[in-house]
């Protein structure tokens, strides 16, 4: 699986407090220096070496360490992508319990972030009950995917479909 890490100064001062972002998106892939702050450089270590996901950075500028990891079959991960499948459950309990043994893991303990897509994967990586997961923060998620397929019964031929459609195109 590719992951991208971003930890928010030298591992030796470490450990830091830790958030994994599982995602079908492409939260490993480096984000665009923006040499506009590189003056910040020295405060916020992240900014010279940015990750593309917003919550990423937002979190590790408030310094958390930070790790991206595409699901299998997305962005640079190899294997076959297929939506909510085991895989990708069993998957997600091993990188959890992968990324809090390193040392550089405050209590070697992590905790899980995203928005939309990596949102409703932190509901499958609690389902697998991994020890060392502190606690998840899903945004922008809905109690029940059907409604979102089909409100009311009826298709939902806008976004629903051609989301779905995106994310297995890029896949």
């Amino acid at each position: 699986l590719s992951i991208f890490v971003t930890l928010p100064g030298p591992p030796e001062k470490g450990p830091y407090p830790t958030v994994v972002n599982y995602s079908g998106y492409d939260p490993s892939r480096p984000g665009a220096k923006n040499a506009d702050f590189e003056f910040l450089c020295g405060t916020f270590p992240i900014l010279c070496d940015p990750p593309s996901d917003p919550s990423a950075l937002i979190t590790a500028v408030m310094g958390y360490a930070t790790v991206g990891v595409n699901m299998r079959g997305t962005g640079c991960s190899g294997g076959a992508f297929d939506f909510f499948d085991t895989l990708q459950k069993l998957d997600a309990y091993d990188i959890v319990e992968t990324v809090a043994a390193q040392d550089w893991v405050m209590h070697h303990k992590v905790g899980t972030t995203g928005i939309s897509y990596p949102g409703y994967s932190q509901f499958f990586i609690a389902e697998q009950q991994p020890p060392s997961l502190a606690a998840i923060m899903p945004f922008s998620v809905m109690g029940d995917t059907l409604q979102t397929l089909m409100p009311g019964g009826i298709l939902n031929t806008g976004f629903a479909v051609q989301w779905a459609k995106s994310v297995a195109d890029r896949a």
